[in-house]
């Protein structure tokens, strides 16, 4: 099923191909039919092959405008008050052989694919005349200039520094406006993996998985840089590592970021994920702010953000969503704050780090089930004598530790995510957990 809660992903040439990217077009430009609509693509061979029969479906009833290649944010801040519909051909942090498609309204809220799109999507037939006109199809007709005002946004409100940072642009999305303000902003920058190659030569371009970040923590041990950072492939995730070549989780990050922008704004409300460690709200209080817990999702958060004002939301995935900015994700703001907070408290990125790491969290652990919804239920009996919520799955929190649990949306996978007040319980009730899941799933058999 390509049609996931937050987008459209899959293979391409498997589970999308040309004769659906003409389709949705021709179903989107039905839907905004002389409206004004706003595409972009990332660096993937499987976005830039279906672009030109998407753009071919979209014009026969709408009006088209191309951005040329863009990152994910970029693709928000073009698409807010100027566009009815924004896209952007994308498969985020997948293996370059996935592609798809991001949707997001004028006020840059994503489109639930499952609620809005699915429901009004139909194959049409792709014959030699149209195959004809998306051969011959000329980009530059529709061509709009976004990175202009992009550019003068962030070189007017994020601050130079002759800090000595690395980037690894992961030859995604971001090797070109994002390269261009940070080439400006850093004077002692190092960069690496930065062209653009849909094949993505250098690793694949996610911020979470280990393998991933070897590139930029050898960049910074080799050239003792202050922190670095990784995009993923649509530029929409920023994943820091510290001086030392150590990683900060994004709830580390969201609680530092937090307490910058609470300074700044105080009683703001501020938004984070339930999966996030419990320093976040902690500091959130402190500083005088109101914290609100959310389900996981940037569809979630960004509607959560616009019913109730909030000023920031951040995610353990390392999403850093802003208000200032149209309530999307800004990996750009995100390092402004966190070079402010190193600046004013005069400390290394590892000091700041050790400050807010105060509990021991597993990070998110994934199990194959055979039936996710009985392993909960079983979960949750188990654990009836703890206080528990079923805002995203279900949390439960006990005396010295508190986890999540929730279900996968496109796997048969429940995500743990566990935190305790020292390692030695951590451990153990990872591996308490471990045994029940084991267990239950063992009498579905």
């Amino acid at each position: 099923m390509v049609f996931k809660a937050y987008d459209i992903r899959g293979v391409y040439g498997k589970d999308l191909d040309e004769k659906f990217a003409y389709s949705l077009g021709k179903c989107l430009g039905n839907k905004y039919e002389d409206k004004n609509i706003l595409v972009g693509n990332d660096v993937r061979i499987g976005s830039k092959k279906l672009l030109p029969y998407f753009i071919v479906g979209l014009k026969e009833h709408s009006n088209v405008y191309y951005a040329g290649t863009i990152s994910t944010p970029l693709m928000y801040f073009g698409t807010k008050d100027k566009y009815d519909l924004g896209v952007i051909l994308t498969a985020s942090h997948n293996p370059p052989e996935y592609t798809g498609f991001k949707m997001c309204d004028k006020n840059a809220i994503p489109i639930s694919p499952i609620e809005e799109i699915k429901p009004i999507f139909k194959e049409y037939e792709l014959n030699d005349k149209i195959k004809l006109e998306a051969e011959n199809l000329n980009l530059e007709d529709f061509r709009v200039d976004i990175i202009k005002d992009y550019k003068k946004f962030f070189l007017n409100r994020c601050s130079s520094s002759d800090i000595k940072i690395a980037v690894d642009f992961a030859n995604g999305s971001t090797t070109i406006a994002e390269k261009e303000i940070l080439s400006e902003l850093f004077e002692n920058a190092i960069f690496i993996n930065d062209y653009p190659d849909g094949n993505f030569p250098s690793h694949q371009p996610d911020t979470l998985k280990m393998e991933c970040l070897k590139d930029i923590i050898k960049a910074v041990k080799e050239n003792n840089c202050d922190l670095g950072l990784i995009f993923d492939g649509d530029g929409d995730r920023l994943g820091i590592v510290d001086e030392n070549g150590d990683v900060l989780r994004g709830d580390i990050l969201t609680a530092i970021i937090a307490k910058e922008i609470l300074k700044e704004k105080p009683k703001s409300k501020i938004v984070y994920d339930l999966r996030c460690s419990k320093i976040v709200p902690e500091i959130i209080k402190m500083y005088g702010g109101i914290p609100i817990k959310s389900r996981v999702g940037h569809y979630f958060i960004k509607k959560l953000m616009h019913e109730i004002d909030a000023e920031f939301a951040g995610e353990l995935s390392n999403h850093f969503y802003f208000k200032e900015i149209g309530y999307f994700e800004s990996p750009l703001l995100a390092l402004n704050y966190i070079l402010k907070a190193m600046e004013e408290e005069n400390k290394k990125l590892s000091e700041l780090n050790k400050v807010y790491n105060q509990y021991s969290h597993s990070g998110e652990i994934n199990f194959k089930v055979r039936d996710q919804k009985y392993i909960m239920e079983k979960i949750k009996e188990h654990f009836k004598n703890c206080k528990i919520e079923e805002l995203d799955g279900i949390s439960v929190y006990c005396k010295d530790f508190w986890f999540n649990l929730r279900p996968s949306n496109t796997e048969p996978l429940l995500r743990l995510n566990l935190e305790a007040d020292n390692e030695n319980i951590m451990k153990e009730r990872v591996e308490e957990i471990k045994n029940l899941i084991e267990k239950f799933n063992r009498e579905l058999l």
